[in-house]
């Protein structure tokens, strides 16, 4: 078997061929499945499971798939009532890291809104966050008044041993390289700093029972696609120690399994997704798919206890369709 060091060797190979070569646990035993976006195909490594969306999109292209209507005007996404589910949601997340982060600086990456740091705020912390665009800062700096940095967060520097907490937030999986925002990470942190992650869980029963109609896929979006044996290794290699791993989560789990289940079924993709959203963030309407529309309507009073008493039976398996991992810095 080779040593852990040489399965992190350099490659040699052609350009934009793709690597079987894991970069979470070094295996070179790969598997390609398929993806729901054309163009895009998905490798899956056969000894730790992580996945990577093949080919990466290129970063002067990956910002074509944020437009602004993504975010929605004035950063809003949702209509309003779920606007207001997900500004509770922030509430009880700023409430969980408050048991267990000290007051002082903390940093939110891909904070976008700002609504957690703002919580965080609330509670006496000093908050900072980063994002990519200043279209997704916008809110956060202009009308919430927080400092928030438009950069790359794996390339930036300064402000080693700063922040009781970092915070990667269904951001992650985001990154280009992931690895070295973890790395950059373990840096801002002080000693026995918390280092919170919530990612699709890419091990999970929803990933596994759905493939490629997953609602958390979002293929090219999500350049890497995490499990538990995947992330674990991923964490330990960046000096990182798990104390907590939750794989309910009432805000992604339940509604992950109901959109899937439409998609499955042959609705027009993330459908129900769409018409959730603002005005101004929707990409199709009920005038463009009326029967569709009426269709998801009357399946939902069954549907909807359905993905419910699902999402509460991965989470008795400890396969939940995403997992929240809470990891102190070593």
């Amino acid at each position: 078997m080779a040593s852990s060091a040489s399965r992190f060797r350099p490659e040699l190979r052609a350009p934009g061929t793709p690597s079987p070569r894991c970069p979470a646990c070094g295996s070179s035993e790969a598997e390609s499945e398929p993806s729901v976006e054309p163009g895009f195909a998905l490798l899956r490594c056969r000894d730790c499971g992580l996945g990577r969306t093949w080919p990466p999109e290129s970063p002067e292209r990956v910002g074509a798939w944020y437009p602004e209507r993504y975010y929605g005007k004035g950063n809003v996404r949702f209509n309003a009532l779920f606007e207001r589910l997900v500004r509770w949601f922030r509430r009880r997340r700023a409430r969980v890291l408050h048991n267990r982060v000290p007051r002082g600086p903390v940093l939110d990456v891909g904070c976008g809104r700002g609504l957690l740091l703002c919580y965080l705020r609330a509670l006496g912390y000093e908050p900072r966050g980063v994002e990519l665009s200043e279209t997704a800062a916008r809110h956060a700096r202009d009308v919430l008044g927080l400092p928030v940095a438009v950069e790359d967060f794996a390339a930036s520097s300064g402000d080693a041993g700063l922040y009781h907490a970092v915070v990667f937030w269904h951001s992650l999986e985001h990154f280009p390289d992931p690895f070295a925002a973890l790395s950059r990470a373990h840096e801002v942190l002080k000693a026995g700093g918390l280092l919170a992650v919530a990612v699709p869980n890419y091990d999970g029963w929803q990933a596994r029972a759905f493939g490629r109609w997953w609602f958390h896929l979002d293929v090219p979006r999500h350049y890497f696609h995490f499990g538990m044996r995947s992330l674990e290794a991923v964490l330990t290699r960046h000096r990182f120690r798990v104390v907590r791993l939750d794989h309910f989560s009432l805000e992604q789990n339940p509604y992950g399994i109901l959109q899937s289940l439409y998609n499955r079924l042959g609705f027009r993709f993330n459908l129900l997704y769409s018409l959730l959203k603002d005005r101004s963030a929707r990409t199709e309407t009920v005038r463009h798919y009326p029967f569709q529309t009426a269709a998801i309507a009357l399946l939902l009073p069954f549907l909807a206890p359905l993905s419910l008493l699902l999402a509460l039976m991965e989470t008795a398996l400890r396969s939940g369709g995403t997992i929240e991992v809470y990891a102190l810095k070593e």
